[in-house]
């Protein structure tokens, strides 16, 4: 179901969703398997601020949730959401900067696992990232991409030392959208 509206004469989109797949899917804690395999989410996006002197430039928050049962998915919850700014530089209107801060939450069933093997039970992942669509040509857009994700797979064990978790990491990236 999609919803769109105007708040204050300024757009959004608002959306609710699932889906369901009737397949078997494996327990994530006993060795058992489920028929059937279903997820919710809902996603908003919201201008609040539109520029007078530039009609392109404009201010938009937006997020993301999803829920899903633990004994079927390693992350049963996740959150994200932030803003991006349209034409963010004077003379780049169809540029777009944004900030993102998200988590993710390893399902319960997992986490018991986890403690059922001696191991820590893993928790949340977190997420903060920055991004910019520059638009060079018509044809051509790079976004180079920053993420700085905190307590990565929820905890998980580092593989070249069990005693320690992986640390946060910094991922760089950048990719090239090339419209024919």
């Amino acid at each position: 179901m999609q919803y769109a509206t105007k708040l204050n004469g300024l757009a959004g989109t608002y959306k609710l969703g699932g889906w369901y797949d009737s397949g078997s899917f494996p327990d994530q804690r006993f060795a058992t398997t489920h028929r059937g395999h279903v997820s919710i989410y809902g996603v908003a996006d919201q201008t609040i601020w539109q520029s007078t002197a530039d009609g392109a430039r404009s201010l938009n928050v937006f997020g993301r949730i999803m829920g899903a049962p633990s004994n079927q998915n390693f992350i049963s919850f996740s959150f994200n959401g932030g803003v991006t700014l349209a034409a963010p530089i004077p003379g780049r209107n169809n540029d777009n900067a944004g900030i993102d801060l998200g988590i993710g939450k390893v399902s319960s069933r997992a986490a018991d696992a986890d403690a059922d093997a001696g191991l820590q039970r893993q928790g949340t992942e977190e997420l903060i990232e920055l991004t910019y669509q520059a638009s060079i040509a018509p044809w051509l857009v790079v976004q180079p991409d920053f993420q700085y994700i905190v307590n990565p797979g929820g905890g998980v064990q580092n593989p070249n030392d069990p005693k320690q978790n992986l640390r946060n990491e910094l991922v760089i990236g950048a990719r090239a959208i090339v419209t024919f």
